[in-house]
């Protein structure tokens, strides 16, 4: 929990309903430095939408130093950021069973160099993706808006070929929602049933992308189970929506 900007207000509860607060003004706050770290099996859902992840920023700053960190097997999000400015380098999320990597109430950091490695088998009810990224839940237009930067990332989904077993709780290597303005660069995601999924209902994620304050830029998506004859068919874009779904409504 720290003290930089965020959405919400100064004085945000921590999802997990265990009474650590979070926000302020302080965009340079410092929570000290986490490096060389393996989290492994953390994370619980205590009720419906209050759940722990393995590694969760509350409005930490950019002060902060995160780099050279893996979550393993944890039983939620393997990284969650609640607004702030931390940026975060060399990050790993192993077989967690809900996203690996999880932006809200405007966050505005940086990450770069990260991998996202999922298993089958385990994934979560309210549906697992790769990216999950809202500026709220309600899909509002608070500044700061949640526009992180992601650089050099890969996200390696549950389908490791056209015949493996994928828990049909697996969604979407992207789902880009609620009014958020992402940018993604130099990624390659595969392995989910949809590669990105831009979504409209609460916020316009799909108008911002096309203002382009949403951007997914020299990013190549492959094997994912709508494309092509064979179900495994590679595609390369340097734009925002390329056979992918770009909808109204939520999924």
């Amino acid at each position: 929990c720290g003290k930089a900007t965020n959405n919400q207000g100064a004085n945000v509860e921590l999802e997990g309903a265990y009474k650590g607060f979070h926000g302020g003004t302080t965009d340079n706050d410092n929570s000290g430095t986490l490096k060389y770290v393996r989290i492994e099996y953390a994370g619980v859902p205590i009720i419906p939408n209050a759940e722990i992840n393995t590694l969760t920023m509350g409005s930490v700053g950019s002060g902060t130093v995160i780099e050279y960190v893996q979550a393993s097997y944890g039983l939620d999000d393997s990284f969650e950021w609640f607004g702030g400015t931390v940026n975060g380098k060399y990050l790993i999320a192993y077989k967690g069973t809900d996203d690996d990597f999880d932006c809200d109430f405007g966050w505005t950091g940086t990450v770069q160099f990260a991998l996202g490695y999922r298993d089958g088998n385990l994934a979560d009810g309210s549906g697992s993706n790769g990216f999950e990224v809202d500026n709220d839940g309600n899909g509002s237009a608070k500044a700061p808006f949640t526009a992180p930067i992601f650089a050099n990332v890969s996200i390696i989904g549950p389908r490791a070929n056209n015949t493996s077993f994928v828990d049909l709780n697996f969604q979407n290597g992207a789902q880009l929602r609620r009014n958020n303005k992402l940018k993604i660069y130099n990624t390659f995601i595969t392995g989910y049933p949809t590669g990105l999924y831009i979504d409209s209902q609460r916020g316009s994620a799909k108008t911002n992308a096309a203002n382009g304050e949403l951007i997914v830029k020299n990013v190549v998506v492959a094997g994912t189970s709508g494309w092509g004859s064979s179900g495994f068919t590679a595609l390369n874009s340097n734009v925002y929506g390329f056979g992918v779904a770009i909808a109204d409504e939520e999924q």
